[in-house]
């Protein structure tokens, strides 16, 4: 082992690294597609398909990746699919929340993705590798007439497949690709009480299932090449030292694989910055052996004074680089890089058996929501993620739980929220399937994908119900060996609060709370609700999309009465009737509305009253309550009334300017059960010579009452200003404006 004098290797070494897959050399395999059913073909024959010059008939242009659905809709074949009722009309097609496809579907066939590529003659051939990074939901693989994988093999839409096509790829001459996809839901006829039956992406009740059940090339199609050994899996364990934060021991893992027949002596070297690493390995013929280097091998993995990362906005989000390189005779064989954070985070039960979070040694009260993959035909872009990760980080909300329903989320989700400082919880699965050695494969593969980022912080198993004891066992196993020290609890959370310590310290919401919520519910301690401990998926119920936004999804002569045909559909899937409460409630409070112009200003105005509430009820309660990730936070296509703060066009709700009032770093607060206003601080330094000023004024805008105070807080603390009086001659409906400032006069909140 050495740490030292290894500068000029690394250069060489590193010039070569393209990204955490591992390869010097990488060639995307994205040109020009044909996509086509098997019904449409005579003879779907793979071996022809895949020779050169084959003909697809009426194949249609794709770019890859695309589902079928998603690449039928962009070839105009289906209109689109988002507006009005036109999904109803896709052949295909099932109402409610449905698993099993039916046999007269047109995506019941098999499809066909076959595109031709040339190689250049200098590519590497030494060992060359199929890349399939999301296959939904079977394939047989076909490449230049040979078969080289089959859907035995590559199955399961969680997981990446990698196929050894040395021999069988041509360098300078043209090749021939042709996948033939088919669709989960192939399943025998039955009644499934479950949400989940599959390894596949659903919807839950968020919003219709699409009908071809996202079948397809859903994530990249690439080739790679190495030399005779490979290298996998990049990742640093930073163990930070606590409480002083002044010293991180990195230990460095790698997957190290000989791909020949004989038995190889190899040399693995990298770098962090400005730390170098080697060590010489003897490899087996067709070994595969993880590589662990520590600072007990290389002190210089002893890092004093480490650069942190924080989740916003407690400090900043600093990111390092890993970079290794194997090398055998001399010659560079792969190299690899990852990037990831110095942080300690983890969660544990506190003595009332809620669950609660730690930050590099510091408590932090948890207000988020539930993500939900953000596309419902799968057609992502890095501009819906990052606008949607800004926006929370914008919001100061501080953690989004990927759904268990949904896919486990992609590194470019993973990538922008280490960038912005939002911490992810990550759920396995939504329920548990039959077959669960696939299950336990595809977890494996994700947890080995995401687990550099520092913003992933803690593993959920199952929503709403436990995993099979195999499962859960499973689960455990993979995430002590290759993600040690996240926190992992089986359950979402319990309906009973009791029931919270068998769930592991979180409780999930209620019908009630999903319909409708007022601002008063989390100041109510008569409620399980009451903002106390940690509530999984807490909510203020249904949350009405901006009117321009509803104009773009409806046609204009079903904007209103509420709720036309159109109007229901875009809710969730028990349409729109689902959300009476809301609507009965928004009649009551604030007068019926006229119009759908008029529903929808009342609607900001409801939600936003109702969602900083609910934020601000559990800040003034720290730490009795830990926290909040509410259900939920984003739609994966456009809804009039869900439960989304952000709306699938991008344009934020009244709930999510609520949400960020509430969620202020320094911010004053009312309390709707006792008067009482408080400042409370989620920073870690003390305020002093805060000025906090209450005024009440009647409808028509006349000063009733005025009085003041000023007051201190500490590091991540609260204090209580004063308890509003109630003046006399109030108007039924009246005004609070509260105002925080510092001791020069600014206005802070």
């Amino acid at each position: 082992m050495m740490c030292r004098d290894k500068l000029l290797l690394l250069a060489v070494f590193f010039g070569l690294t393209t990204g955490a897959v591992g390869q010097s050399n990488l060639l995307p395999v994205d040109g020009a597609w044909r996509l086509v059913s098997s019904a449409q073909l005579d003879q779907p024959d793979g071996a022809a398909l895949s020779t050169p010059g084959a003909q697809t008939g009426d194949g249609l242009p794709v770019t890859l990746p695309t589902t079928v659905l998603a690449a039928l809709v962009n070839n105009g074949v289906y209109p689109d699919p988002y507006f009005g009722e036109n999904l109803k009309a896709i052949p295909g097609y099932q109402p409610g929340r449905w698993m099993r496809m039916s046999e007269d579907s047109p995506f019941y066939p098999s499809w066909w993705y076959r595109t031709e590529f040339t190689i250049p003659a200098d590519f590497p051939d030494d060992y060359t590798r199929l890349h399939l990074d999301g296959i939904n939901y079977r394939a047989n693989v076909w490449l230049n007439g040979v078969k080289v994988a089959g859907d035995d093999t590559v199955r399961g839409m969680f997981q990446r497949f990698e196929l050894d096509v040395t021999d069988v790829v041509k360098p300078g001459a043209v090749n021939a690709l042709a996948i033939e996809v088919f669709a989960p839901g192939k399943l025998p006829e039955g009644a499934y009480r479950t949400k989940q039956v599959e390894a596949t992406t659903g919807w839950d009740d968020h919003n219709p299932q699409p009908p071809d059940l996202n079948m397809g090339i859903w994530r990249e199609v690439y080739l790679t090449t190495c030399g005779p050994v490979m290298l996998r899996y990049p990742y640093v364990q930073s163990d930070l030292s606590l409480p002083g934060l002044d010293r991180a021991d990195l230990t460095v893992q790698v997957q190290v694989t000989n791909l020949t027949t004989e038995r190889i002596t190899a040399e693995v070297a990298g770098n962090i910055e400005n730390i170098t690493f080697s060590d010489d390995v003897e490899l087996e013929p067709q070994e595969a052996r993880w590589i662990h280097i520590t600072p007990i091998q290389c002190p210089a993995l002893s890092v004093e004074n480490p650069r942190l990362w924080w989740p916003n906005p407690l400090g900043p989000q600093n990111l390092y680089e890993l970079a290794v390189a194997v090398r055998v005779d001399g010659e560079v064989s792969d190299s690899t890089s990852a990037r990831f954070g110095i942080r300690h985070a983890t969660s544990y039960i506190n003595d009332e058996g809620w669950r609660s979070y730690q930050v590099n040694g510091k408590d932090v009260l948890i207000r988020g929501g539930a993500w939900m993959t953000n596309e419902m035909l799968l057609r992502f872009s890095e501009r819906r993620d990052r606008a949607l990760v800004r926006y929370a980080r914008e919001a100061n909300l501080n953690m989004l739980r990927s759904e268990g329903f949904s896919i486990r989320e992609t590194d470019q989700f993973y990538d922008i929220c280490d960038e912005l400082g939002v911490m992810v919880t990550q759920q396995l699965f939504g329920r548990s399937i039959p077959e669960e050695e696939l299950a336990v494969d595809c977890i494996r593969d994700s947890v080995l994908r995401i687990r550099n980022h520092p913003s992933l912080v803690h593993f959920l198993g199952h929503d709403e119900t436990f995993p099979t004891d195999r499962l859960d066992e499973a689960y455990r196993g993979i995430i002590d060996k290759y993600s040690p020290g996240r926190t992992y609890q089986p359950h979402s959370g319990a309906f009973d609060v009791e029931d919270r310590f068998d769930t592991g310290g979180t409780r999930t919401g209620t019908r009630e709370l999903w319909t409708y919520a007022d601002p008063t519910r989390y100041y109510n301690n008569a409620f399980e609700e009451y903002a106390w401990g940690f509530a999984q998926s807490g909510g203020i119920g249904g949350i009405v999309a901006q009117v321009e936004s509803v104009r773009r999804m409806i046609p204009e002569d079903q904007l209103w009465p509420i709720w036309t045909d159109a109007m229901s559909f875009h809710t969730v899937i028990q349409e729109g009737d689902f959300f009476r409460e809301t609507v009965k409630a928004l009649n009551t409070r604030y007068g019926e509305p006229k119009d759908i112009d008029d529903f929808c200003m009342m609607a900001q105005v409801m939600n936003y009253e109702s969602a900083r509430a609910m934020y601000e009820a559990y800040a003034r309660n720290k730490y009795d309550a830990t926290g909040i990730t509410t259900w939920k936070y984003n739609a994966a296509w456009p809804a009039v009334m869900t439960w989304h703060y952000v709306d699938y066009y991008l344009v934020p709700t009244g709930a999510y300017y609520g949400a960020k009032k509430a969620c202020e770093s320094l911010h004053v607060q009312y309390s709707y059960d006792d008067r009482s206003v408080w400042v409370v601080n989620s920073l870690y330094q003390p305020y002093n010579d805060l000025k906090v000023t209450a005024r009440i004024l009647n409808l028509n805008m006349t000063e009733l009452h005025a009085e003041n105070a000023t007051v201190e807080v500490g590091p991540d603390g609260k204090t209580q200003a004063f308890v509003v009086g109630t003046p006399e001659g109030l108007s039924t409906t009246y005004f609070l404006i509260l105002t925080l400032d510092d001791s020069s006069g600014e206005r802070i909140s």
